[in-house]
Formats: C-alpha cells, structure tokens, sequence
C-alpha cells in the first residue's frame, strides 16, 4: 500500500472514529455487560408508588443575558424542532420536543405531547404498570430505558394526570411503578445493558422519590435508590478517571472511543443523571463530592471537543453534516449539564468557569451559523439529510431540542426543578 493511500485510509477512519465517539445507541448497542438474574422464587409485585414532583427550582448562577446572536442561533433551533420533533408518529423526536418546548407542547396533529406518547406508544406488560418498547417495527420509541420518564419528570407533568393507554385509563405513575419493577444493580450486573442506558431511569425516579426509596426488583433483587445512585457515581468517576488524570498531568487527550467518550452523547446524560440524584439527596457519603469533581473535566474537554472536529472539516466537506453537529451536540449538551450543576449547587461558578462558558455560548452560535450557511438547518436541508442518513438528521434535530434547553438554562429563562 502505497504512502498517500495509508494516510487517506487513516483520515477516514478518524472520521469514523470521532463520529461514532457521540454517536446515539439507537441502533447500535454497547455491548452488553448485564448477567441473567436466578428465576425468582415467585413474581414480584410492582411496586406502589406515586411520584412527588420536586418544587424547588435552580437557576444558574451563572446565566447572563442572551445577545442578538444568541437570541438569533435559538430562534434558528426552535424553528428546527418546531418543523420536526413535533410529529407524532416519531415518538424519539416527540420527547426531545419536549425537553425543548415542554411534555404540554401541542403536536402537529394538536394533542399534546405526553398524552400522544402514552396512547400511541405505551404498552401494557403483562406484569403490569405501563412501559414503552426500544422500538415498534422501524419506529424508534424508547431507544435509552425511561427516555419518556425522565423527559415527564423534567417537564413537570402530574403524574396522576390521566391518559390512554391500550384504549384505557392509565397515569404516569404505573410507568414509574414499572420501570423502578425493573431495575437493579448487583455488583458488576446490571438490569439493562450497561450503563449507558441507566441516567434517564436514575433522574426519573431520583425527581420522583423523596428519601431513600427500597424495593424488590424483577428477579428478586433487593434495590434502593441510595445504592442505584452509588452505582452510577462510581461508575461515572472510573469512566472520567483518565481525564482528570490528563489534567493534572497536563497530557494531551486523544478520543479514542475510551471511558466517557464511548457513552450517548460524549457521556453527558451520565453526568446529569448522577449529578440530578445527588443534588436531590441520593447516594452514598462522598457521592457529592465525586459528582462535584467532574465539573473541571467537562469544562477542560471544550477545546479538544471542537478541535477533534475543526481538524476534520476543510479536508472532509463530504461529511460537513455529520461533523457540525459533532459540534451542536456537544456544545448544547455542556451548556446544560454545566448549568443544571449551578443551578443545583453543585458547582460555584469562578471567573475560569464563565469563561469557558461564554467561550461554549459562542461557538454554539458559529456552529448554528455554520450549519445554516450549508443550508442544513433549513427543512429541504433537513429532508436532504434525512433522505441521505436519516441518523445523522435524527441527530441534528434532537441536538437541536438540547442546544434550545442549554440556551434557556445559559440565560436564566429555564431552570431545573429538583
């Protein structure tokens, strides 16, 4: 193989590699690190609970108020997921409309948002309760465990508020009693299939539980969500170990698939469901102080972050969709996470920190102006991808619900309950 051949095989194959270091797991996923649990002597019942929606709201310290750049990048997205996560027969798109929008949101079809979720998508085990499947037929629904839960939780919907389900009266609260049924954690065994899939059921029921809440899960496993919540700190803190390390170090990083970079989303939803249930109490002694330290390696991954792409796209313009919104995806998820940890008081923003912060609002805003200059934030942009990599337009407009929620928690205009 000659030289020029090598090095254009090893350019492409780190395209591949930095887009699959944040690609979604809706179709593809982690490999599996659950063990079977031992039949259970009898069934389990479902649990009996009722959610207890936090009341108290944070708002970050950190906000400031939105600039005519800022305040134009978020009408671009909201016009993004207004056109697209509005569709009621794309269920995944729905839930991140709501994050954006809010779970009332009407639909295009005018039903609100929750309410179509559970009558078109919700099912009835036959253990009882109410779940929603990964996926009907080609329809991705659930991809990530209680994606639909915690989306309820954060957007504050009374959980005895009645829908349909199967044709029949439902609440949320047999959702919630179904999904703490089915989770566990035992040791190195897990009751999905790795960790990747647990953030959204630990903020879900962390939102919904007050004090430590015990229960027998499916298979006869004893669970509380003081140990679920220990699990996942611990299991965040080893995955992000490399890079306070590099840190301390000063050691360049390379994305390489490692730790946090394997997890959804660069592994921000794994901090934010952890950080959401320690601030709400959960945990173990020292559970705090670990999710408090993974503020300054989430902040330091700004610049590697942008550069894994900006090194990519002068020479790689056939993958300008994908490597954009690399950049939208990472930049709005780090918006929200490091703000949701302000205004829950995990971190006290210091004049470093709004930096880094002021630094992320602003290449929010270049990425939004990017992508619009390629005509990609546009709806015959949007269809052209989807007809092109419909992966790659699912992305775009579920980054787009999460870059509106960073903005409106960047400003002060959104706030998080807990």
């Amino acid at each position: 193989m000659n030289r020029n051949r090598a090095l254009g095989l090893g350019v492409a194959l780190g395209v591949a590699l930095l887009v699959l270091a944040n690609w979604p797991r809706d179709s593809t996923p982690p490999p599996a690190t659950s063990v079977a649990p031992p039949p259970s002597p009898a069934p389990v019942a479902l649990p009996a609970l009722s959610c207890t929606l936090p009341t108290r709201v944070g708002r970050s310290p950190a906000a400031v108020d939105a600039d005519d750049a800022l305040k134009h990048a978020r009408e671009v997205l909201v016009g993004v997921v207004r056109a697209n996560d509005l569709d009621p027969g794309n269920p995944w798109a729905v839930v991140h409309g709501m994050l954006a929008l809010g779970a009332d949101e009407p639909l295009t079809d005018g039903r609100p948002a929750f309410e179509a979720l559970f009558a078109d998508f919700a099912e009835r085990p036959k253990e009882g309760g109410v779940r929603f499947p990964p996926k009907r037929g080609s329809i991705r629904v659930e991809p990530h465990t209680d994606l639909v839960l915690k989306a309820l939780t954060e957007g504050g919907i009374a959980f005895d508020r009645v829908v349909t389900v199967g044709g029949a009266p439902a609440t949320a609260n047999e959702l919630l009693q179904h999904s703490v049924w089915r989770t566990w954690v035992d040791g190195a065994a897990l009751s999905v299939d790795s960790y990747n899939d647990l953030p959204w059921t630990l903020q879900g029921v962390a939102a919904c539980a007050p004090g430590d809440l015990a229960w027998t899960a499916e298979g006869g496993h004893p669970m509380t969500l003081d140990a679920l919540t220990h699990a996942v700190v611990l299991k965040l803190a080893s995955e992000t170990r490399f890079l306070r390390d590099a840190m301390a170090s000063n050691t360049p990083v390379q994305k390489q698939k490692q730790g946090i970079f394997s997890y959804t989303c660069g592994g921000t939803h794994l901090i934010m469901g952890a950080a959401f249930a320690v601030a709400r109490g959960h945990g173990e002694p020292g559970d705090r102080a670990l999710v408090e330290a993974e503020v300054a390696p989430l902040l330091w991954r700004l610049d590697l972050e942008l550069a894994a792409v900006d090194d990519l796209l002068p020479a790689h313009p056939e993958y300008t969709d994908m490597l954009l919104d690399q950049r939208l995806k990472f930049l709005g998820h780090l918006l929200e996470a490091a703000h949701k940890m302000a205004a829950m008081g995990l971190w006290v923003p210091d004049e470093a920190g709004r930096a880094t912060l002021a630094r992320a609002r602003a290449e929010l805003v270049r990425t939004v102006v990017a992508l619009e200059g390629q005509g990609l934030l546009s709806q015959p942009g949007l269809d052209a991808v989807k007809a092109r990599r419909e992966q790659t337009w699912l992305d775009l407009i579920g980054d787009a619900a999460h870059a509106v929620r960073g903005i409106d928690l960047s400003t002060g205009a959104g706030g998080i309950a807990f």
